[in-house]
């Protein structure tokens, strides 16, 4: 929560004239205490709601006019979650705090903006715009000034997702006669090579904590499903089984917990949407969150054990942060 505080002093200066002096303090919304799992839904108290990791505790956050909100992301500290959402005519970004105050609309285009992804700093943000006629990859600040147009191809680029030392961007790009393979730039959009190499459609590609994975959305079996492969593009594995015998559903959305032992996705079909979590190891053990509303979608997943403490480093180095730190430990 936004709190501000005024205080006023004043000074004789002169014997009569007075001074006043003002200053503001913004206090943010906390982070959640624990481990935590946000998800949206269509239900109409809210469709914002938040629970903890194992899928109990679920609360309403709050209720985002227009559509359903989708793209769910939390900010890297924990005290904000980014989305889109259809409003009126515009498909827009908006930011949130994490207690459900403060919603703020960040792009007001006429154009679809959508598919935000903090930067590890939490100074700025990476999404897909089509203000420019096709879907290219944009940043911009948290205030939503837009500060570069980091993709331009006549193909479409999308669900950009920033790696944790900020110094590459996973997309998904639909060049030459690829439906949308998932590619890898520099943060300033140079040098982008293709990992997945297919013509089927993959897109969502998220970064393993640890940096050596990529989970991600792919169409090649004709809907979606969820596939790891190794960063280089190699060892690409599906991990997604349908929850009930005979559920043919459509998977995606996928997010790793942070300390990347486990994934959570949306698998929708038959009228409902669910969110499942796994083991990537062993995907046949399931979670099936509670289902606040009817369509359950976009899990973004937060652990304070795991906040990043972003620091810039010189050129060639490595910015270090106490997430990776943490999970270079528990990997070992």
């Amino acid at each position: 929560m936004l709190i501000r505080i005024t205080a006023m002093f004043s000074l004789s200066v002169v014997g009569l004239v007075l001074i006043s002096v003002m200053f503001v303090v913004d206090i943010e919304a906390q982070a959640p205490a624990d481990p935590t799992i946000a998800i949206t839904t269509n239900g109409a108290d809210s469709n914002i709601w938040l629970m903890d990791a194992d899928g109990v505790n679920e609360r309403g956050l709050l209720h985002v006019g227009g559509q359903q909100p989708v793209g769910l992301v939390w900010s890297p500290d924990g005290t904000k979650l980014a989305f889109h959402n259809k409003i009126g005519d515009n498909v827009d970004i908006y930011v949130v705090g994490s207690d459900g105050k403060n919603l703020k609309r960040l792009t007001d285009h006429e154009a679809e903006d959508s598919n935000p992804d903090w930067h590890p700093s939490g100074q700025k943000l990476a999404f897909q715009s089509m203000r420019d006629g096709n879907f290219e990859i944009y940043t911009m600040t948290t205030a939503g000034q837009v500060i570069e147009n980091l993709t331009n191809d006549p193909g479409n680029d999308i669900t950009p997702a920033w790696s944790l030392d900020a110094r590459k961007i996973a997309f998904s790009g639909k060049r030459g006669k690829t439906l949308g393979d998932v590619f890898v730039m520099d943060s300033d959009g140079a040098n982008p090579q293709n990992i997945t190499n297919t013509r089927s459609k993959d897109f969502d590609p998220r970064w393993a904590p640890d940096g050596k994975q990529f989970v991600f959305t792919t169409e090649r079996n004709g809907a979606g499903d969820i596939f790891l492969m190794d960063i280089n593009g190699e060892n690409q594995r599906q991990i997604n089984f349908e929850p009930n015998p005979g559920f043919v559903g459509i998977d995606g959305a996928p997010v790793w917990s942070p300390d990347g032992g486990e994934v959570a996705y949306e698998v929708c079909g038959a009228g409902v949407c669910k969110i499942i979590v796994i083991d990537p190891d062993k995907p046949k053990n399931q979670l099936i969150l509670p289902q606040p509303g009817g369509f359950n979608r976009s899990p973004a997943w937060f652990d304070p054990e795991f906040v990043a403490e972003f620091s810039v480093s010189p050129a060639g180095k490595r910015p270090m942060t106490w997430g990776w730190l943490k999970q270079v430990r528990h990997t070992q």
